[in-house]
């Protein structure tokens, strides 16, 4: 097992990849079951903590209630809850020829140390009699990390090298660090400051196969990478021109046109920067219909708080069940997250019965 930089992938021909289990673990349930019922209700678990702003008025925190754990320890609890979650769902998981793909938070953030994430990793090595393949990685990239991880991932189930890639994405921002960092940076949701993200924490993890054209369920069809040179500490207007090209790279591999897209799935949390940076992007990639529409929007920052590198896992996993739903946003989704280094990635998503 190795850490990964943060470098391109080399990209073959894009063959489609189908979700066979997912679990999850969040504020709003220990199992994706639960969590994405709750999710879909809209019910949130949003509570005062022990952090404090400058006035010294509580923060508000997605926290999970998970005994005494703190540090390394609650990331990898969270991991090995959301990873039993998926295996359970799989049956029998022949780790062997499973590569596991651990999705981390972006270097330059508070308690990034790749430490945290090789215990985390080890943590949920653990579970089982067997190790991973070994061409498992840890992939520090935040929250546009997904991209990367599914271009590597597809790679590895095309070349043979192994039979399935597993995603697991865990994060938290609940620490002293994380909260004093975002605090500064005036980007936390306070009573001075309503266009901050509200810190949550989260684990969860895809299993993923390569799709034949009788593959039911959550297809992932087409993903798309971006960059942005717009940051929320600088003053380069954001014209969304990365996560446009995200998008429209997304549609292009996955030959769906913006015009069959039922609805999209953004990870903007509350802060200005990156709805507007959405709304932009968006307006643009469906500006090239000759019937120019807006797509209903899906966010899961409402209910589970802003999660961080495990963002991407947790779209797809809540996803998987509500796309399969007769009452579900619809058969065909663009989902989209940004980092606040530039990165850009968009993922055109199929449902198929």
């Amino acid at each position: 097992m190795t850490t990964q930089l943060p470098t391109a992938a080399p990209q073959a021909a894009w063959q489609p990849m189908v979700v066979k289990a997912a679990g999850l673990c969040c504020a709003v349930g220990y199992q994706l079951a639960a969590a994405s019922c709750a999710m879909r209700a809209g019910i949130a678990h949003f509570q005062e903590s022990d952090f404090v702003d400058k006035a010294d008025n509580a923060l508000v925190v997605a926290s999970l209630p998970l005994e005494s754990a703190s540090g390394t320890a609650r990331l990898a609890r969270m991991a090995q809850l959301a990873l039993a979650d998926c295996a359970q769902m799989s049956g029998y998981l022949d780790t062997e020829n499973t590569a596991l793909m651990l999705l981390a938070a972006e270097r330059g953030r508070p308690h990034t140390e790749p430490e945290r994430y090789h215990a985390c990793f080890q943590a949920v090595q653990e579970l089982f009699s067997q190790p991973f393949h070994a061409s498992s990685l840890i992939i520090p990239q935040g929250r546009a990390g997904i991209g990367e991880a599914l271009l590597r991932a597809n790679q590895l189930l095309q070349d043979g090298i192994v039979s399935r890639v597993l995603l697991l994405g865990v994060d938290s921002y609940l620490n002293a660090a994380s909260i004093n960092y975002y605090l500064q940076n005036k980007r936390l949701l306070t009573r001075e400051s309503a266009m901050g993200f509200i810190p949550g924490e989260a684990a969860a993890a895809i299993l993923l196969e390569l799709a034949h054209e009788q593959s039911s369920g959550l297809h992932i069809s087409g993903v798309g990478i971006g960059r942005e040179e717009a940051r929320p500490d600088n003053d380069t207007p954001n014209r969304a021109i990365g996560l446009t090209q995200a998008m429209r790279q997304a549609c292009t591999t996955a030959n769906i046109a913006p015009s069959e897209i039922d609805f999209r799935l953004s990870d903007q949390n509350g802060e200005q920067f990156f709805s507007k940076e959405a709304a932009n992007a968006s307006t643009r990639f469906m500006a090239e219909e000759e019937e120019s529409r807006l797509l209903p929007i899906l966010t899961i920052a409402d209910t589970v708080g802003e999660v961080g590198a495990a963002a991407g896992c947790v779209m797809l996993a809540h996803l998987s069940l509500l796309m399969a739903r007769k009452d579900g946003p619809g058969f065909t989704g663009l989902a989209h997250l940004a980092n606040d280094d530039g990165r850009r990635c968009a993922l055109l998503l199929e449902q198929f019965a």
